[in-house]
């Protein structure tokens, strides 16, 4: 059984959490994840700044961050910040809603393996949450 924790530290309401895990869920299971624990935290830039300084030596917010742990039975966390997904709606001309979506999606394909620092590997992932994210736009 696939187990999924969702903490949202900074106090913002814009999901259904319902959707949320039906999707996560869907997605890890296209995968070939049976089971195991997946934490989400949405949190604020002031608390994602530092653990992106201390994993990944960038002394500034991001707007995700994933960490598999490679444990049995825990597939890992994924750390949301949603002032990033505001600043970015608005940079991009999206909604808030949707840059949630898109960050769920690159975590969750993230802790699945999938990396975006080479190009050819940006390109796959790229793919994959284009694939994911119509699931999650015409899920129910």
């Amino acid at each position: 059984m696939i187990h999924l924790r969702v903490s949202n530290i900074s106090r913002c309401r814009f999901l259904n959490a319902k959707k949320l895990e039906k999707v996560v869920v869907s997605i890890l299971r296209k995968s070939g994840v049976r089971a195991g624990e997946l934490s989400i935290v949405f949190a604020t830039d002031s608390e994602i700044r530092p653990l992106n300084k201390k994993y990944r030596q960038k002394d500034r917010p991001t707007d995700v961050l994933s960490f598999s742990l490679g444990e049995e039975g825990i597939l890992g966390d994924i750390v949301i910040s949603v002032d990033r997904a505001r600043a970015q709606a608005k940079a991009f001309g999206t909604s808030f809603k949707d840059e949630i979506e898109l960050y769920i999606i690159h975590g969750v394909l993230h802790i699945l393996g999938y990396d975006d620092e080479a190009p050819p590997e940006r390109k796959v992932m790229r793919k994959k949450e284009k694939e994911y994210l119509t699931l999650w736009r015409t899920r129910r």
